[in-house]
């Protein structure tokens, strides 16, 4: 995981949210598959020859799965606040930000981050400082359009963490990811599946287009098909997702929380490989 080669004690936090994450994919199997949290059921409108699909919640998506984020988020945030305690504190750079200041600066525009990062950053060196400029810490860079930048990952870890300091649990969600194909287009696709899958494929599954706004619940719309064309055995994929912040909201739990860590890691490492610890 961590490179052995960084500062023990700038990667305690990010090898502790590491755990974390590890533990909180093994829950939330635990949960989707083991648990059999969801049910779907059917009703047919034969005069339009359509069956639609809804879901039955059996089990609520348990509350310790929001405190697992909000840790998860509270380590990697705060190693990120030590690498920047460390590279103020150890600069012969002067003067120097108050403690209290002292953070990795992280912003939702490029602009709010030309003008606010010195008071977080008053005290490290020019290199250091530079090394920060190249991870672009913000959401939407300069320019037009609603691009966003290479920071992304921060400025998303840096909202689910403040959402966790000020609220009670970071809202989780279930939408469905995914269905099982259609006859029509199974038939269509034949030789491609049976190049990719073999000739016994089982069953195939096709990315799902939100019918319900918003998170799943008992009782919500999944899929309506004409009768002609559901298949024996219909499936449909829910996942885990994050509810908010905004920025985040439908994104699969684990692969973002996966990804932030990796991206927390790799500016630990980067920082050390260029002298910087």
């Amino acid at each position: 995981m961590a490179n052995p080669k960084v500062r023990k004690d700038l990667l305690v936090k990010v090898e502790r949210a590491y755990e974390h994450i590890i533990y909180l994919n093994a829950e939330i199997l635990r949960f989707t598959v083991q648990g059999h949290p969801y049910e779907t059921f059917h009703e047919d409108d034969l005069n339009r020859g359509e069956r639609t699909y809804y879901l039955r919640v059996l089990k609520e998506i348990p509350p310790q799965f929001s405190a697992l984020i909000g840790d998860i988020a509270q380590n990697l945030r705060s190693s990120l606040d030590h690498l920047a305690w460390h590279l103020v504190k150890s600069s012969p750079v002067t003067p120097k930000a108050r403690d209290s200041d002292i953070y990795f600066p992280i912003f939702e525009t490029a602009r709010e981050y030309r003008t606010k990062k010195m008071r977080k950053i008053r005290g490290m060196t020019d290199a250091a400082i530079k090394a920060i400029d190249s991870i672009e810490p913000y959401y939407r860079p300069d320019g037009p359009g609603p691009g966003i930048g290479q920071g992304a990952r921060l400025f998303w870890l840096h909202e689910i963490n403040r959402l966790d300091k000020h609220r009670l649990l970071v809202p989780t969600w279930t939408i469905m990811v995914s269905h099982t194909i259609m006859r029509t287009k199974r038939v269509e696709m034949a030789d491609v599946i049976r190049a990719a899958l073999g000739n016994n494929p089982g069953p195939v599954f096709v990315a799902a287009n939100a019918v319900t706004s918003g998170p799943l619940k008992d009782g919500s719309k999944l899929l309506t098909l004409p009768i002609s064309e559901v298949e024996e055995n219909m499936t449909f994929n829910v996942r885990i997702s994050l509810g908010e912040p905004k920025w985040v909201c439908g994104k699969d739990v684990s692969t973002t929380l996966a990804a932030m860590h990796k991206s927390v890691e790799k500016i630990m490492i980067s920082f050390d490989d260029e002298g910087l610890l």
